[in-house]
């Protein structure tokens, strides 16, 4: 039995091109101090007092008598670690050991002390802020071999064991109850628990879309999103379905503390938030818990109705919704198609910044792909915008982030909601999306090329090394990722156009946009493969019928431009080898290489 005592293109990939450096002030001091100092209170949960619990009621024979409790039987419960870091120093490979264990728990407070556990207190989004000290605290199994790292690495992030937790079976209300009473809960107080007894948390998360609902805006439910409740810092958690639904898996006797965490098997939002300056101890913070939401706390009798969770506000944890649910729809809308979707488990950074225009966004791919000497100049443009060199001059962020490099990027300005931000935000994403999902037709190099091209030579002027390769992936990405989104939103939702301005999804609309960014990157060449019908007169638009599949098994490690594009088409579908499809693909910008 172990009890632990306190120890020692910048690839602007689907933006706006007059993207300027962000100008935001870096500092090596965390953002928020503790405000709040709390009291000593005994863990009903923490090992000591659950065997001393124990020992009383097997000392008083009319209980031992009567009682089927645990501490008569002699059985055993799971064992947990509570413990705190200094995240300052923290390497890579524990940051990923952390993230890739579902099992371990981590929050910026002290969220294991049973101070917060109580109506009086009534822990918020607020009173978590001012309880972050800048360390993170977090609950792990007895079992993990995460400890043996955490125990090795005192100098480094300076690691205090706090305490051993242990999980009482819920119906084991003797042992339970007399667990309290050690902790020093009067009868009274049991006699009000006794009210709500084993209430589970269920309810639906949703974020506020002004897009939907033909325009008029509802209330979303967010697909698997991770919800969670703490049992006296002991974790339980749950995911929604696709209609926004959770239920916690445990019937809880006093109440709990709740919070969302934007995390699935799809992807892995990391925040990064710059939006009052670089506070580089706030942000490894950040990178460490993840993107976790602190709803608060809730007692068992307020668990008998729904606890509903509704982002409305322009916050961080309404953009984490975003994403995730925008990861779904694209995975939904794929599968339709018979198109491959992105890598699963990738780790998206959600820049909430000051200074950027809307739209800043990348797919790099990095946690997938091994970059070697140029990961460093990826990281420079597509996380930093260009003017922080994290490498050198703040090692330990850097060292963090290694653990956990990005596959995707967005950004979005904390200070307002930007114009249509959420069917924008979505188009934004599919086109990365649309990417990622190529990825796997063109394959390692191909898509290492598009990197190299993007961050080096950006758009510019076609006739650069590997051109063609950024003219492919940047069309497509436009015209599925502008699909996508057409049907989310349908015509009720906004895009910015570089050809056109802000325009509607509308097929009339998506017929007049012929190009992303440049004139010689045709968008607009996929939907002419596509429509039957043609709603704007285009005397070269004779063609139609392809399926979204027809055109995406075509890319391969060959399509190295446009032109190579349509050679490959019309070889794969022979039924477009014909004037018409030469026409097509004669009318846009690139027609001098069909030679």
């Amino acid at each position: 039995m172990l009890m632990l005592t306190t120890s020692s293109a910048l690839i602007f990939t689907g933006c706006q091109k007059d993207l300027k450096p962000d100008t935001e002030p870096v500092s090596a001091v965390p953002t928020t101090k503790a405000a709040i100092t709390l009291p000593n209170a005994i863990n009903p949960f923490s090992l000591r007092n659950v065997e001393k619990a124990k020992a009383t009621l097997a000392a008083n024979s009319s209980i031992k008598k009567s009682s089927t409790s645990t501490a008569n039987l002699g059985g055993s419960q799971p064992q947990f670690v509570y413990f705190k870091i200094n995240p300052a120093n923290i390497s890579g490979d524990l940051v990923k050991a952390f993230d890739d264990d579902s099992t371990v728990k981590l929050l910026s407070f002290p969220f294991a002390n049973a101070a917060i556990y109580n109506d009086s207190f009534a822990l918020d989004e607020t009173k978590a802020e001012q309880l972050n000290d800048g360390n993170v605290y977090g609950v792990i199994n007895i079992d993990n071999p995460i400890l043996q790292t955490l125990s090795t690495s005192v100098s480094t992030i300076q690691t205090q064991f706090l305490d051993t937790l242990t999980l009482i079976p819920e119906e084991d209300t003797t042992l339970l109850f007399q667990a309290f009473r050690e902790a020093g809960y009067t009868d009274a107080q049991l006699d009000q628990f006794r009210i709500c007894l084993f209430k589970r948390p269920h309810g639906f998360v949703r974020y506020l879309d002004r897009q939907l609902n033909n325009g008029n805006g509802r209330l979303e439910p967010v697909r698997r999103i991770g919800v969670w409740g703490l049992l006296f810092g002991i974790p339980m958690n749950a995911f929604t379905d696709d209609n926004g639904y959770y239920q916690l898996p445990w019937r809880f006797t006093v109440g709990t503390i709740m919070g969302t965490m934007a995390k699935n098997q799809r992807v892995n939002v990391k925040p990064f938030d710059t939006h009052g300056g670089w506070a580089i101890t706030a942000l490894i913070q950040a990178l460490v818990v993840g993107p976790v939401d602190i709803i608060g706390w809730r007692n068992s009798c307020q668990m008998r109705n729904d606890i509903n969770i509704h982002l409305t506000a322009h916050k961080q944890n309404r953009l984490w919704a975003q994403i995730l649910n925008n990861y779904a729809f694209n995975e939904d809308y794929s599968s339709n198609e018979g198109i491959a979707t992105s890598p699963k488990g990738m780790i998206c950074y959600a820049h909430w910044g000051g200074s950027l225009p809307f739209g800043a966004a990348s797919a790099p791919l990095i946690g997938h792909l091994d970059y070697g000497t140029l990961t460093l100049e990826l990281i420079l443009n597509h996380v930093m915008g260009g003017n922080v060199n994290i490498p050198r001059d703040y090692p330990n962020l850097f060292n963090a982030m290694t653990g956990i490099m990005p596959d995707m990027t967005v950004k979005v300005r904390a200070s307002s909601e930007p114009l249509f931000y959420n069917s924008r935000l979505a188009q934004i994403l599919f086109h990365e999306l649309g990417h990622a999902s190529l990825y796997h037709k063109v394959g390692q190099d191909w898509y290492k090329k598009l990197m190299v091209a993007s961050i080096r030579d950006g758009y510019g002027s076609p006739g650069y090394n590997n051109w063609g390769v950024v003219q492919v992936a940047e069309s497509w990405a436009e015209f599925i990722g502008t699909e996508h989104a057409r049907r989310r939103f349908g015509s009720f939702g906004f895009k910015r156009s570089d050809m056109l301005g802000f325009i509607t999804f509308t097929p009339f609309n998506q017929e007049s946009e012929d190009w992303f960014s440049e004139n010689w990157i045709p968008s607009g060449l996929y939907y002419d493969l596509m429509d039957n019908v043609n709603l704007r007169p285009e005397a070269w638009d004779r063609v139609g019928g392809a399926s979204i599949s027809d055109m995406y098994n075509v890319f391969d490690p060959y399509s190295t431009s446009v032109c190579n594009y349509f050679e490959q088409f019309v070889g794969t579908y022979p039924r477009f080898n014909n004037a018409a499809t030469i026409d097509l693909f004669n009318f846009y910008p690139f027609a001098y290489c069909l030679n």
